[in-house]
Parts: structure tokens; C-alpha cells; sequence
């Protein structure tokens, strides 16, 4: 628990640090903004401070960044203003995943996506493809995060900008990381450290490679990494890293349990700190190095450090100087066998409270595995319901298909027999025609037997478009009609049918041989029978009918 304390101060100061550097060139770009003369270079100057300034100040960096897209939204033409719509709908996007909003940070990283590619600018798609990887990396999606950094690297490593490129490779090597893929996390780690980056970003991964070898035990790496940021810190004459970077490696080997080497470090962490006068790195050191004391059974020494990071607390959070500082309850002259009796005591009570805690967590995961059992068995059941409706379904429709057939078959025999007989009352007529004797008559009868021959053709083939339509309509549809509405005669479901398909009244009478008046009024009875008024689509309400039907 200490331990994670202190890594939570760490993080916390790092960017504390971050803030104050950035703040003298935030100041600097300020002022360009005010003295640009050019809404284009004026444009440039508040993205820059934007991207100096968004990871501590979120809300001005969101008015700037709104004040650009507004001016960006009337003045779209040309390749530098949508590449700079592009860079500012990256930022807005990295805001709205800062606040919450993920999907209006998705929505944003996506268009600026679109425009990159639009442009065909390198850059402007690196940052995007690299903030996608960031998105889905928070969303846990790890197998799409990994995806777009490698994307984004590949685009970065044909630029220049070797930090955006760095950032990139370290960022992948994280999500490694945290999908506990060490050995693939350790190869990006190791990019970022061949590539000619500034030494702040070497020692921002360098975190991460201390963190592959801790995790993989091998300790000595570990605090040989941490010394090399201690070096690193030295070099650029950070004295606030240098500070932290003291910090780190006292941090690891108070977790090795190496006490007496891991004070050393905590006391020149608090030297440089002092010679900053930097109360908020102080009061986190002071802290650990009480901790680290009393571990140690150093308890006047604990006692004291505690005493001033009180002091400290109270200076930095502005606690009122007349508050008592709460001692600690620390005397290493308490006698050996007081404290045997109370260390005693306190392993008793942590037993039975460990033994509830476990017949607690017994009976919750009894309650849960026969929740989840009872469920099982609710849910098969339901299944084989389901299952069982489904082959009834599946019958009703075999059994309809095959009275379908049935009427085809039927229908093709009874064709046949007409063609039959027309066939042969036609050879009759013909040899009645030839034994006329008068050309005129002779001529009268063959005009008559050709018109009727033409009816008969004419008849047939919108009998036979009829049957192709029908032969369009879903099986389902068809199945409703005859479970739902048996009180409807062929002839009014054939209407239906055909209604189904999206024929107009005109179309129907020509294939059902019938006026249009007389397709309204067959609607009309069809509404009665079934009970639907004038006002309700027919067709749904057909439909719904079989979509609630129980059996279904």
C-alpha cells in the first residue's frame, strides 16, 4: 500500500513538472497570437499553444480549439486550412476523452481521419491513426489499439519528426504491456531508445523498461534503468526529474526490501527538492522516508519526518497553523513482551475476521452458481421451446408446400386436358370449314376460328403471368393467410398475394381477368372478413397477425 502511494506521488509530480515547463512557452505563443497579422499564422500559434497547454488546462484549450473550428467552418478552401481542420479536430478530440465524452472523441479522431487522407497530408494522419491507438487502448480494446500504432508508426517512420514517432513506438510498447506481452512491449521499448528522441522522452520510457524488467524479476535491470534516468536528469540539468529520478530508485528498493540503500536515495531526492524549495515534492518525500523509517524500526527519525511533512502539508493545502500535528504512536522502549501479547492478539482477530470474510465469499459464489445453474436450466428449456415450435413451423410449411404442389400438379393435368380437348374440337371445326362449299362462307368461318383461337392464347398467358407472381410471394406470407384467415376464398388470398408483390389495382384485374371496380370491392369484403377499417394497411396487418400468433 505504501508503495502504491508512492507511485501515485511520482505520477502525480512528473506532471506537476510537466505543467511548469510548458507554462514560459505557453507565454511566448500567447503573445504571437496577439501580435499575428495573418488569420493563417494566427491559426497556427493557437493550435501550438493548444498542444502545449491541453493536458492542464482542458477547458481554455477547448474555447481555443472552438474559436479555430468556427473560423475553419467558413474558411474550408485550400490544403493548409483543412490540414490545420484536421490538427484541431484531433485536439478536440483528445479533450473529449480527457472529459468522458468517448464517442464525440471517437466521432472527432474519425473525422480528421477522413480529412487527412482527403489531403493525403503524412502528418496530420499519423496523429489521428496515433490517437485512435490511444482511444481504443482506454476502450481495452487492445487488438484494434495495436492496429492503429502500428499504422501510425509506419506513417511516421517515412517524416522527419522522430518525437512523434518515439511516442508512437512507446505508447504500442505500453499496450504490450498491459496485455502482458512483455517480450513484444521490450522491442518497442527498445525503438524508442535507438531513436535520436530528446533525452525526456528516453526517460519517460525508461520507466516503462524498468517496469518489463521488475515484472519479469530481474531487479538489478530494473535499478540500473533508474539510475540511468538519475544520469539522464543530471545531464539536462532537470534538478525537478533529477529529484524524481532519486525518488524511483528508492521506490524499488523499498519494495525489494532493501531498506538501508533505498534511504540513501530518499535523502538526496530531499536535498535537490530543498534547493528548489519545492514544497510539494518535500511533503511526498518526507512522507516515504517515514514510512521507510518506521519499517527500518526507526521510530524517533520516523516520527520527526512525519512531523515536517505535516508541516509541509499544512504549508501547500494553506491547514491552519494552530492545528496540532497528530503524533506518532511510536516507542520502541515498549517492553518485548507487550508486544508480543498485542502482535498476538491482532493475528487472533485477523484470523476470525479472514475466516468470515471467506464463509462470506463461500456463500455468495453458492448463492451465484445456483443463480446461474437455475438460469441454465430455464434457458435450455426455453431453447428446446423454441426448437420444438420452430420444427412445427417448419412442418405446417412442408405440409403447405406440398399442397402446393399438389394444385401445380393438378392444375398441369387439367391444362393438359383442355389443350386436348380445344385441340380436337378445333380438327373438328377445321373439316366442318372444308366441306363448305361457298368460298365467302368458307372464308367467314376460318376469320371466326382464328379469333377464337387468339382469345384462348390471350387467356392463357395471363394465366400463366398470374402464376409467375404468385410463385414470388414469401412462403411465410402464404402460411399466414391459411392459419390466420381460412374464411377468405383462394380468390381473395390470390389478391392478397399479389398486393404483397406492390401491384397497383389496374395490374391485378389484368392478371385476375377482371375490372378494377371489381379489385376495390373484393378489397372491401376482404377488410370486413378480416376486421381491419379503411385506414390500416391491409398488407401489415397481415403480417402482424402472424408475427403474434403464439404458435410462431
Amino acid at each position: 500500500m505504501k508503495i502504491t502511494s508512492i507511485y501515485i506521488s511520482v505520477f502525480l509530480l512528473c506532471f506537476s513538472m510537466y505543467s511548469q515547463s510548458h507554462d514560459s512557452l505557453a507565454n511566448i505563443l500567447k503573445h504571437k497570437i496577439k501580435i499575428a497579422t495573418t488569420d493563417s499564422a494566427r491559426i497556427d500559434y493557437k493550435i501550438k499553444l493548444v498542444k502545449q497547454m491541453h493536458w492542464f488546462d482542458v477547458d481554455t484549450s477547448r474555447i481555443i480549439l472552438n474559436e479555430v473550428l468556427a473560423f475553419l467552418k467558413d474558411n474550408q478552401e485550400g490544403y493548409y486550412y483543412q490540414k490545420s481542420n484536421a490538427e484541431a479536430l484531433n485536439y478536440l478530440g483528445i479533450l473529449e476523452n480527457k472529459q468522458g465524452n468517448a464517442e464525440k472523441g471517437l466521432s472527432n479522431y474519425l473525422e480528421a481521419l477522413d480529412i487527412s487522407q482527403s489531403i493525403k497530408d503524412s502528418v496530420t494522419i499519423g496523429l489521428a491513426l496515433h490517437n485512435l491507438g490511444m482511444f481504443y487502448r482506454r476502450q481495452k480494446e487492445y487488438k484494434k489499439s495495436k492496429q492503429y500504432f502500428k499504422e501510425a508508426i509506419a506513417i511516421k517512420e517515412k517524416l522527419e519528426d522522430v518525437e512523434s514517432l518515439a511516442v508512437s513506438h512507446h505508447m504500442l510498447a505500453v499496450t504490450y504491456y498491459t496485455n502482458k506481452q512483455n517480450d513484444s512491449s521490450l522491442i518497442h521499448v527498445l525503438k524508442v531508445k535507438a531513436l535520436p528522441c530528446s533525452k525526456n522522452r528516453i526517460a519517460k520510457v525508461n520507466g516503462g523498461l524498468a517496469a518489463i524488467y521488475y515484472s519479469n524479476k530481474e531487479f538489478d535491470k530494473a535499478i540500473a534503468i533508474y539510475k540511468e534516468n538519475v544520469g539522464i536528469s543530471k545531464n539536462i540539468q532537470d534538478k525537478s526529474e533529477l529529484s524524481i529520478s532519486y525518488l524511483n530508485v528508492a521506490v524499488l528498493y523499498n519494495a525489494l526490501k532493501e531498506y538501508d540503500k533505498a534511504l540513501p536515495y530518499l535523502d538526496s531526492a530531499i536535498t535537490v527538492a530543498k534547493k528548489l524549495k519545492h514544497k510539494e515534492l518535500l511533503l511526498k518525500q518526507y512522507y516515504s522516508r517515514s514510512n521507510l523509517n518506521e519499517t527500518r524500526k526507526e521510530y524517533q527519525q520516523a516520527l520527526q519526518d512525519y512531523k515536517i511533512y505535516k508541516t509541509y502539508n499544512d504549508s501547500v493545502n494553506n491547514i491552519e497553523k494552530a492545528k496540532r500535528t497528530t503524533a506518532l504512536e511510536l516507542n520502541y522502549k515498549f517492553e518485548k513482551e507487550k508486544q508480543a501479547d498485542q502482535l498476538r492478539l491482532e493475528s487472533e482477530t485477523a484470523k476470525k475476521r479472514l475466516y468470515l470474510i471467506l464463509f462470506a465469499i463461500a456463500m455468495v459464489l453458492g448463492g451465484i452458481i445456483f443463480w446461474l445453474t437455475r438460469k441454465n436450466a430455464k434457458h435450455r428449456i426455453a431453447l428446446s421451446k423454441s426448437k420444438l415450435q420452430k420444427e412445427q413451423l417448419e412442418k405446417v410449411k412442408a405440409e403447405l408446400a406440398l399442397v402446393t404442389k399438389e394444385k401445380e400438379l393438378k392444375r398441369v393435368v387439367v391444362d393438359n386436358s383442355i389443350r386436348q380437348e380445344v385441340l380436337n374440337k378445333t380438327l373438328g371445326e377445321i373439316r366442318e370449314i372444308i366441306k363448305l362449299e361457298n368460298e365467302k362462307e368458307r372464308v367467314k368461318a376460318l376469320h371466326s376460328l382464328s379469333a377464337s383461337l387468339l382469345s384462348e392464347r390471350a387467356t392463357k398467358k395471363t394465366t400463366t403471368d398470374l402464376q409467375s407472381y404468385l410463385n414470388k410471394v414469401s412462403l411465410d406470407f402464404k402460411v399466414i393467410l391459411d392459419k390466420q384467415f381460412p374464411q377468405l376464398k383462394e380468390k381473395e388470398k390470390e389478391l392478397l398475394c399479389l398486393m404483397t408483390l406492390g401491384l397497383n389495382s389496374t395490374e391485378i384485374s389484368k392478371l385476375q381477368s377482371t375490372t378494377v371496380s371489381a379489385i376495390k370491392s373484393s378489397r372491401s369484403r376482404i377488410r370486413k372478413k378480416i376486421g381491419v377499417d379503411s385506414k390500416k394497411d391491409i398488407i401489415e396487418f397481415i403480417k402482424k397477425a402472424g408475427s403474434t400468433d403464439p404458435r410462431n
